[in-house]
């Protein structure tokens, strides 16, 4: 029989103290020229309040992540901002660690650490709301499983606005003490947090507050065609893109986020050299692929003491009771192994650990019953008097005793249905000290699956072919398992946790090429519209028929503030001097204000979606409005000013149109202003339509941006335009759409 040391809950977290007496010193430290402020949800401790005296005392928090960062933290005297885990009080400060605390954040100094306070309910929904409700089973590619909620979205854009609120800060505490020569690294970390870079981009800018900013997320990035069923997909992708770079662990999650930019925000993209071209910007896109303490782990086994008092080869599982993990498929596997081949009967043992988690959520209690089910049926089934099949511990297993159990099992399963790395397997390698050694088994579908090729990948999908997998590991031959092994040990020691974050700080440090090539997007060029030459021939004219904003110049929060930028202009200015080229800009502002924004000569411009056009030669042409129009326009300008002009939001008066400004509005308010007005402008009898965080009134003619764009090209080229020229439209939103579905630019354009 097997022995086996099953520790409580509270067991384990005293044994993971205890294990602070390994110090593990790394010949090539990360270090940075920069401070570094770390942004993640929680802070690298637990804090704890005694219940009698209300004091706060501070215990330390393992992990790799902490391992590698908080050395870095400390030596460059940079902050960390994170939730503390309860809630503090006005007076409450952040206490020291414990003098005799020798773990990784133990020299992270009180005045080093921003805590972010959230109301309780209002955490709640944010992080087991739409954290674990909605971005954990979607980015995990179960979107059946993912649950979208309004409230839960709003709870979490509101959480991000108050981390991104206290990292300014942390950011103006870094600047005035001044104590690194290099610019300040922002670095955020996970799902938790993909909306803060934004706020922290905006605020960073008014304040002329220097800084880099990279965000990592340590979960799968999924496909396109399951991220796009994300009602706020174009807000997480827009957050995440105000960081200068976006590490994943492998590059097929990165290729995932570079087509999604490119999918749903129009971005222009280099997939060879992992670049997203955002607001002006070119966003390096890296797979970074986290590495564990390795020596650290190593000592561990050393030092463990042997818990498997048997010669049965042991199968071990390590995971969190989730259903991203397939638990139930790798018992189910077992169960066919047995079956297929009697002669692991008694010679071997599966020793699953499952680690609790979410107890009191509904789908992880069935998950567990299911579970337990299972287990009991497999072994009812075929336990002899010496011999049980599986061994189950439900609970938490200290540092050195799980050690312990990597060093001694033949076989580890990291079987999960989907995982963005899972660390297990490089545990189990890092342990794997004894000869002859184990054989590692791992899915395809984790980040692991990438990386270490030297293990035998495993389907969990598939039941059959996964008992046969580990029918291999059982029987495979030692010299095998030894050079398999040998290759996954020396790796994993080369890249470890803190060679991780050395490339880390690497690739943010340097504004060069680095080893997975260029840092900007290469300049566009005539050669890349080459595809446009068999379209426009040699012989055509060519008319460029183009919107303003988001189009020829970026959308910004303030109409005025959507300048064009010199680099289009310079580009349109040449154009126009080219006689077979015709140029007209048509935009929803009106006509004087968006000749005034492009400031060229000798080209035509639309105002108000084509109810106003200013010709090259300075002839104008005014859509006819309906009697008393102007006195309508004044009274729903009046309307919506005393109505719905408040909390950010108001109207601007473009003569023939108006226009309902909420993008400043805070979130939580938009809906209902925004519906508010949509009725003020029907019952006013305007046409409410939608803009870019805003909503115009338009009259109630048959006009639009389709209409003016014949209008202009038979005034410019005569009825038979279409046999004359070609025709590029460019635009962004659904009224450019007006003059691409016109039956006659259809084909063309």
């Amino acid at each position: 029989m097997s022995t086996f040391n099953l520790l409580t809950k509270d067991d384990a977290k005293a044994a993971a103290m205890a294990n602070c007496e390994i110090t593990i010193t790394t010949p090539q430290e990360a270090n940075t020229k920069s401070s570094l402020i770390v942004v993640s949800n929680r802070l690298p401790f637990v804090l704890k309040r005694d219940t009698k005296t209300g004091v706060l005392s501070r215990h330390a928090s393992a992990g790799g992540l902490v391992t590698a960062v908080a050395p870095v933290v400390i030596k460059g005297k940079g902050l960390w901002v994170g939730w503390s885990g309860i809630t503090l009080e006005e007076t409450d400060k952040i206490p020291e660690s414990d003098p005799e605390d020798c773990t990784p954040t133990a020299g992270l100094l009180s005045e080093q650490v921003v805590s972010v306070n959230v109301e309780p309910n209002l955490f709640d929904s944010y992080y087991n709301g739409c954290c674990n409700e909605t971005f954990w089973p979607l980015f995990h590619s179960m979107p059946g499983r993912a649950k979208f909620c309004a409230n839960n979205w709003q709870s979490y854009y509101e959480v991000n606005k108050e981390f991104a609120a206290r990292t300014i800060q942390a950011l103006e505490r870094c600047l005035e003490k001044n104590t690194n020569p290099g610019v300040p690294i922002i670095w955020i970390h996970d799902y938790h947090l993909m909306l803060a870079a934004n706020w922290i981009r905006e605020e960073a800018d008014e304040k002329n507050l220097p800084c880099l900013m990279s965000f990592f997320l340590h979960i799968p990035f999924p496909p396109w065609d399951i991220f796009r069923l994300l009602p706020w997909s174009d807000e997480i992708l827009q957050g995440m893109l105000a960081c200068d770079m976006i590490g994943f662990h492998i590059r097929d999650y990165c290729l995932n986020f570079v087509d999604c930019c490119q999918r749903n925000l129009g971005c222009r993209v280099d997939r060879k050299n992992l670049l997203v071209e955002h607001c002006g910007r070119s966003v390096r896109v890296r797979p970074l692929p986290i590495g564990i303490p390795f020596d650290r782990f190593v000592e561990l086994a050393k030092k463990a003491k042997k818990l498997i008092k048997t010669n049965q080869k042991i199968i071990l599982g390590v995971d969190r009771l989730d259903y991203t993990k397939g638990l139930v498929n790798r018992l189910k596997a077992f169960e066919v192994l047995l079956e297929k081949h009697p002669e692991h009967r008694e010679n071997a043992t599966l020793l699953q650990i499952s680690v609790p988690s979410r107890t009191d959520v509904k789908e992880y209690q069935e998950l567990k019953e299911e579970m337990d089910q299972l287990v009991g049926r497999i072994n009812g089934r075929f336990t002899t008097a010496n011999w049980s099949p599986i061994r189950y511990i439900y609970g938490c297993i200290g540092q050195e005793e799980l050690a312990g159990f990597y060093r001694d099992s033949s076989v580890c399963l990291v079987t999960p249905l989907r995982d963005g790395m899972n660390l297990v397997a490089k545990e189990f390698v890092a342990c794997q000290i004894n000869e002859p050694p184990g054989v590692l088994i791992v899915s395809p579908f984790a980040g692991a699956g990438e990386t270490m090729h030297e293990a035998l990948l495993c389907n969990p999908y598939e039941i059959e072919s996964a008992a046969e997998v580990i029918h291999r590991a059982l029987t495979m031959p030692e010299d095998e398992r030894s050079l398999r092994m040998g290759r996954m040990r020396r790796r994993e020691k080369q890249q470890d946790v803190n060679s991780w974050m050395r490339q880390f700080l690497k690739a943010m440090d340097s504004l060069e090429e680095d080893e997975i090539g260029t840092t900007t997007m290469q300049p566009v060029t005539v050669d890349d519209f080459d595809y446009l030459l068999n379209y426009i021939g040699y012989n055509h004219k060519l008319a460029l028929l183009l919107d303003y904003d988001g189009t020829l110049a970026p959308i910004a929060p303030h109409p005025d503030l959507a300048t064009l930028p010199p680099e289009t202009k310079n580009v349109l200015q040449r154009l126009s001097n080219h006689s077979d080229v015709y140029i007209a800009v048509i935009s929803g502002r009106n006509v004087e204000n968006v000749k005034k924004m492009v400031g060229i000569e000798g080209i035509t411009y639309a105002g108000n979606h084509g109810l106003e056009i200013l010709h090259p030669d300075g002839s104008k042409f005014i859509h006819p409005m309906p009697m008393e129009y102007e006195d309508k326009v004044t009274t729903l300008l009046k309307a919506l000013q005393e109505e719905v002009c408040h909390d950010g939001a108001w109207v601007e008066n473009k003569g023939a149109l108006l226009t309902f400004h909420y993008r400043e509005t805070p979130l939580e308010l938009r809906a209902g202003l925004v519906e508010k007005a949509r009725q003020l402008i029907i019952d006013n009898g305007f046409r409410a339509a939608e803009a870019h965080c805003a909503v115009e009134a338009k009259p109630p003619v048959q006009w639009n941006k389709g209409r003016a764009s014949i209008y202009i090209l038979r005034t410019a080229f005569g009825v038979d335009w279409s046999e004359r020229i070609k025709i590029i439209y460019a635009g962004d939103d659904a009224t450019d759409e007006d003059a691409m579905m016109v039956r006659v630019l259809g084909r063309d354009s």
